[in-house]
């Protein structure tokens, strides 16, 4: 699969005007500069006076973001691992107002946020200020935050990954908006790529002597991390999705110490907690906002002791999934920009890309590489009921595994071991939260008379469901004219149950039943109920006339004698022998339906339910992969399968 660089296909493109930060450069007014470290030195020290200028600078042997005064200390090329320019957006320690106390309280705001330069920004860290953007400007902006975002210019540069980054993985080693300058390192000094009209303007007035220079067209710069995702990031959310209660979260929570570095040194981590703090005379005091971290103890401690995240186990697991789940799926990006410091850092070598990989590879293992001839083997249901119909038909139910969905006239195959299987109709209605299903099984060979010597608690052996079955939808606001023969009245009871559950998105709906006798009648309660129902109206044939249930004596065809339809508005289902068809269709045809509105089962067709035996192949068709619910129109030219 073809990996996705969504944080510049998607996200990376919303202007940042959009949300309450400096506006985007207008389109068409993109410039590039030329600057060489001299030049950077006196921007510097030209910034200084107008704001506090940050950058990474080398002390003792160890690269800290720090203020810079001396233009010569910023280091433009160092290390993945020095710490998160967030401090400066979200500061660990932020006073929010002071507040003086004695009979009325007074507060005191918190002053306003000073200008600041952030200089020399890897790309991983200008994709965090974005998340960070995502959920701070998320409905009530945080206005602490946003007087920050707004008073600091972000400068950024091109860097190198280390051992512990992976942000080639998730798209977050190059960057195209969201600075208001990037430095790019050439062979005589640095290209500056002017990103928003801040950044235009500030290079203007404190460099007023550059002049622009022609679009270079850099190659995007080719980056190798030795550690990666080695999957799609836009599958770790439905990954993650399948993996709530695995082991890992157990072996990973085992090992975590919860000593919260991994939040606390993370670029988008923005947990915190609120305190009051008094001063020694208690007159007044202030409330400040200091970080906090989901892997403290504390943290998801509620009133009364109770705490819903107990112990190690679940913070990890939902360190993971705010990071890689969660805000995916509200602001399609990870929270997570690859740059490693989480795992650089942590004491007991928690590595996310191992976590996330192993997990991937599992799903996928079991999805591509399933066990040999697993799609022909059954699951097991638990027959929960058996009511006889007639002397030779029976009712089972079943408790699936779990609930299946499927259109009525779909089939499951149906084994006791020993024996074989055989496809069987549903004749019960859908319903994707209900794991019972009903059959009916006629006593014919040797695997439906084994059924039949089963009793209530047995198991029994199903795949499935499949087929396509009718077209529900399609039916709805027409007249629907059911045409059933002896056993083809099961699949029309799924249809009919269908339809009644929803009786008033459908016009007149007329049943047409024939069988032998009224003794080899299927669901005769039913038939009795729908008969006296004013919801269908019901019309019974029987061959063997016997003047019981005042039925019509003769074949099926006779129903339709003065049959009050209007074939333009209706559709019409039709199940039962093939001999019944070559009678049937030809009425319906004669009384205006049009191929494409009659719908024909062809069930009896049918073997191994996956299209590969070749019993139900007739000329171009697979009955149980294309069926076995056909309009006339797609199987007019099966002459052998309707009218043989």
């Amino acid at each position: 699969m073809r990996r996705k660089w969504f944080f510049l296909e998607t996200r990376a493109a919303t202007p940042l005007r959009s949300r309450p930060g400096p506006a985007e450069t207008p389109a068409g007014t993109l410039a590039w500069y030329r600057l060489s470290r001299s030049d950077i030195d006196r921007l510097v020290r030209s910034l200084n006076s107008a704001y506090e200028v940050v950058g990474a600078r080398c002390r003792n042997g160890r690269y800290t973001l720090d203020r810079i005064t001396d233009p010569a200390e910023l280091a433009l090329e160092f290390p993945p691992r020095v710490h998160s320019p967030k401090k400066f957006l979200f500061p660990n320690w932020e006073k929010l107002f002071r507040f003086r106390l004695g009979g009325k309280i007074m507060l005191e705001a918190e002053k306003a946020a000073m200008p600041r330069v952030i200089f020399g920004m890897h790309p991983c860290d200008l994709h965090a200020v974005r998340i960070l953007d995502d959920c701070l400007f998320e409905g009530e902006a945080d206005s602490a935050y946003r007087a920050k975002r707004q008073a600091t210019v972000l400068i950024g540069v091109d860097c190198e990954p280390d051992d512990y980054c992976f942000c080639t993985s998730l798209g977050t080693d190059r960057i195209d908006s969201g600075f208001d300058l990037f430095l790019h390192r050439v062979d005589d000094g640095y290209l500056a790529r002017v990103g928003t009209l801040r950044g235009q303007q500030l290079l203007r007035r404190h460099l007023p002597e550059l002049q622009p220079v022609d679009d270079p067209h850099l190659a995007p710069a080719s980056k190798a991390c030795r550690r990666s995702i080695r999957f799609p990031v836009e599958s770790l959310a439905p990954v993650l999705g399948e993996v709530y209660d695995h082991p890992v979260w157990k072996k990973i929570g085992d090992r975590c110490i919860g000593c919260g570095s991994c939040n606390l040194l993370c670029p988008t981590c923005y947990c915190f907690n609120v305190q009051d703090r008094l001063d020694l005379n208690l007159k007044g005091g202030e409330r400040v906002r200091t970080w906090d971290s989901c892997q403290f103890d504390q943290f998801t401690r509620v009133s009364g002791g109770s705490d819903f995240r107990p112990d190690q186990t679940d913070r990890q697991r939902h360190r993971f999934f705010r990071k890689y789940k969660y805000l995916w799926e509200k602001h399609q990006r990870t929270a997570c920009v690859g740059c490693g410091r989480c795992s650089r850092e942590c004491l007991a070598g928690i590595d996310n890309t191992d976590v996330l990989n192993s997990l991937f590879t599992e799903q996928a293992t079991a999805e591509l590489t399933p066990a040999p001839g697993v799609e022909y083997q059954p699951q097991m249901a638990e027959l929960v009921h058996v009511e006889e119909l007639t002397e030779r038909e029976k009712l089972f139910r079943l408790r699936l595994p779990k609930a299946v969905d499927f259109r009525p006239g779909a089939f499951l195959q149906v084994s006791v071991f020993g024996v074989g299987e055989a496809p069987l109709t549903i004749a019960s209605a859908p319903d994707p939260e209900n794991r019972e299903i009903e059959l009916v099984v006629r006593a014919k060979g040797n695997l439906t008379r084994a059924l039949h010597r089963l009793s209530v608690g047995a198991a029994i052996g199903v795949r499935g469901p499949f087929g396509n079955g009718f077209p529900v939808d399609e039916f709805v606001g027409r007249d629907v004219l059911l045409v059933a023969g002896g056993i083809g009245l099961v699949t029309l009871r799924s249809l009919l149950l269908t339809i009644l559950a929803r009786r008033q998105d459908f016009g007149r709906v007329m049943l047409l039943y024939g069988s032998r006798s009224v003794d080899a009648f299927l669901f005769r309660d039913d038939l009795k109920r729908w008969h006296l129902g004013e919801e269908l109206d019901c019309r019974f044939a029987v061959q063997e006339f016997n003047a019981r249930w005042g039925v019509t004596g003769g074949d099926i065809t006779h129903l339709f004698r003065d049959l009050d339809i209007v074939p333009a508005r209706a559709v019409a289902a039709v199940s039962g022998p093939a001999v019944m068809y070559r009678n049937v269709n030809p009425l319906l045809f004669g009384l205006g339906f049009s191929p494409d509105s009659v719908y024909l089962n062809l069930e009896r067709h049918m073997k191994c339910g996956l299209g590969k035996c070749g019993r139900c192949q007739i000329n171009d068709i697979t009955v149980c992969q294309c069926g076995p619910i056909f309009p006339y129109s797609r199987i007019r030219h099966l002459r052998e399968a309707i009218e043989r």
